[in-house]
């Protein structure tokens, strides 16, 4: 545990303020709370898929293989809106997701990127105008309500509680040799 939770907190209190996000105490403390809840159901992965796998470069080449997926389908690389209807179901097992969207919301509410340039020029992306952070998140597909910001720690918990289960169930029906 203090394995996932030092370099969380420690990572976040060096870059934070040095990447000029958010000065507010709450902003900080929802970026730390969320970069656990990433970590977490992720290490959790990790011990769901290697509990019980006789060979390491299996589990190895399992975990490396499900992040990858992850991290195609999180936001980061492609826009979800855009991605076809036959496989944007994958989103919802991603992990980076829902971190992702949480530190959108987190850092882009209430921010305005243009308060004094017409909106009708040239900052324009496909006819759309991207001035304030709800913008953004809008043309990204993040939910604007506070409980859009919730619902993705509430997601990353629910992973846990699955991945955990998933590797005690695996670990309990293992079997032993005496």
């Amino acid at each position: 545990m203090k394995n996932m939770l030092l370099p969380s907190i420690l990572f976040t209190c060096i870059i934070y303020f040095l990447l000029g996000l958010k000065p507010t105490a709450e902003a900080f403390f929802i970026m730390m709370f969320t970069l656990m809840m990433v970590a977490y159901p992720a290490s959790s992965m990790g011990l769901a898929i290697a509990a019980g796998q006789s060979l390491v470069t299996v589990a190895t080449l399992l975990m490396t293989i499900s992040f990858v997926f992850m991290v195609i389908f999180s936001g980061l690389l492609v826009n979800l809106k855009t991605v076809v209807s036959w496989l944007s179901w994958i989103q919802y097992f991603s992990i980076p997701r829902y971190g992702y969207s949480a530190l959108h919301y987190n850092e882009f509410v209430g921010l305005n990127f243009c308060p004094d340039l017409n909106t009708t020029a040239n900052n324009t992306r496909q006819g759309y105008a991207i001035c304030t952070g709800e913008d953004y998140m809008t043309y990204q597909g993040i939910e604007l309500s506070p409980w859009g910001l919730w619902k993705n720690h509430v997601a990353l918990a629910c992973m846990i509680v699955i991945f955990l289960t998933i590797a005690y169930l695996k670990l309990l029906f293992l079997r032993k040799y005496s």
